[in-house]
């Protein structure tokens, strides 16, 4: 497969490769963001349910207001006052890696699309740009999919050391309810999406003939037409 070749069909594999990157980076940033990380329902009429993300918590607070009872909405940032467990912590690390890498898999492979749709002659400049965004996608698909798995698997199926600070309004031992959130499917899609961009990309590198093998053939074919 040429590095040129105007097929419709390899022109598509590339931009819909392209595509699903973009929407990875998007849910990635929509991963970080999130606060349903961890759905909790408490044995407490004072805050029955609380969405907990990787650095911030939302929950509904129950007040009585001069004989009227008022539902509060409350964000809390998950700070040194919280004992923190490792899966947490290691997840906000292995998020935050995930997006400020994959804006350098988006850059070269935007360059290697545009490359293509120009036709510029420049093979080695493809595997180039398709090997660092393949790899640098592999390894945004494994962030994702380790702190978004490790978290379900600890707070469904495992016992978590998060602790709520010492004062707040309800304690982990109220817990009654563990809800999966649109997190799990989340992760897993953004995970699914990245790996078949980094697959695509890397049949890409895989079928580009480096120029000097091109050059040699180019070569022995100009010999053997003289002949």
């Amino acid at each position: 497969m040429d590095c040129c070749q105007p097929g419709s069909v390899y022109l598509f594999c590339k931009r819909l490769a392209l595509i699903l990157s973009y929407l990875f980076w998007a849910l990635s940033l929509g991963l970080a963001k999130s606060t349903s990380w961890r759905v909790w329902e408490f044995d407490s009429n004072i805050i029955p349910i609380m969405f907990i993300g990787l650095w911030e918590t939302f929950y509904f607070q129950t007040l009585n207001v001069s004989g009227y009872t008022v539902s509060v909405s409350t964000y809390t940032m998950i700070n040194e006052s919280w004992v923190t467990p490792d899966e947490i912590y290691y997840a906000q690390n292995l998020v935050l890696l995930s997006n400020f890498v994959t804006p350098v898999a988006l850059v070269f492979a935007s360059l290697a699309v545009w490359a293509s749709w120009v036709k510029a002659p420049y093979p080695d400049f493809f595997r180039l740009c398709y090997n660092i965004a393949a790899s640098h996608l592999f390894f945004s698909c494994f962030c994702i999919a380790l702190a978004v798995s490790w978290n379900f698997a600890v707070d469904i199926y495992g016992q978590t050391t998060l602790e709520f600070p010492p004062n707040f309004l309800v304690r982990k031992e109220m817990v009654n309810t563990k809800r999966i959130s649109y997190v799990l499917p989340l992760g897993v899609t953004a995970a699914c999406l990245s790996l078949i961009s980094a697959v695509i990309f890397s049949v890409d590198r895989c079928s580009i003939k480096p120029l000097r093998e091109m050059k040699v053939r180019a070569i022995a074919k100009y010999f053997k037409a003289e002949v």
